[in-house]
């Protein structure tokens, strides 16, 4: 990633979260989902195309796999800084730090494997333990945000418009970011298996 695309991104992001306090602090739903929506999936049309970019140049899988892992990082960080910031400035919500703790250390390690792939690219090699072990953690992501997305959908206590719930706007986060990840996991496991030797 190059400096030019690292300033892109931050302002992106911090711009996305900037824009979901402000519709905390003015209690408008539709504004936080929207926020959330663009950035999340902005996040996800990046990394799909890169993806694309990378196997049409029949780039090294651990090059391809390691965009893949960076971009769900970058999903997952930018969930816990929109907590971080709305539930410390605006709102009052007691389990905000363990869903924020929870995707930052996700984050984390979203990052960690794409510049331990990043590694392998560049030494001329694919890891085929590392790159199995990143199609698992995939099946695995993508079950994950499949039984949340479920979850916020039948749970009648989970409540994206009624500003009255403490976890209001910590729902329409946690919907986009679940969205956003299962769609990138879906779309590497099937991009993976249709372009594996």
């Amino acid at each position: 990633m190059t400096t030019h695309s690292l300033v892109s991104w931050a302002l992106i992001l911090g711009l996305g979260a900037a824009g979901a306090v402000y519709a905390a602090d003015t209690r408008e739903p539709l504004a936080l989902l929207g926020a959330a929506g663009i950035v999340n999936l902005l996040l996800v049309a990046v990394a799909l195309s890169e993806r694309r970019t990378l196997i049409a140049a029949s780039a090294a899988r651990s090059a391809i796999e390691s965009v893949t892992a960076r971009y769900m990082g970058l999903i997952w960080i930018w969930g816990a800084i929109a907590l971080v910031l709305v539930y410390t400035l605006v709102l009052k919500w007691r389990e905000w730090p363990l869903f924020s703790a929870f995707f930052a250390g996700a984050g984390l390690l979203c990052f960690a494997f794409s510049a331990l792939l990043a590694k392998d690219a560049a030494n001329g090699k694919d890891d085929p333990t590392m790159l199995r072990l990143g199609r698992y953690m995939a099946i695995g992501q993508l079950i994950g945000m499949i039984v949340t997305m479920i979850g916020l959908a039948i749970d009648p206590d989970k409540e994206f418009l009624d500003t009255s719930d403490v976890d209001w706007a910590g729902n329409g986060i946690f919907l986009f970011g679940a969205l956003a990840l299962a769609i990138v996991s879906a779309h590497a496991l099937i991009d993976g298996k249709k372009n594996s030797p």
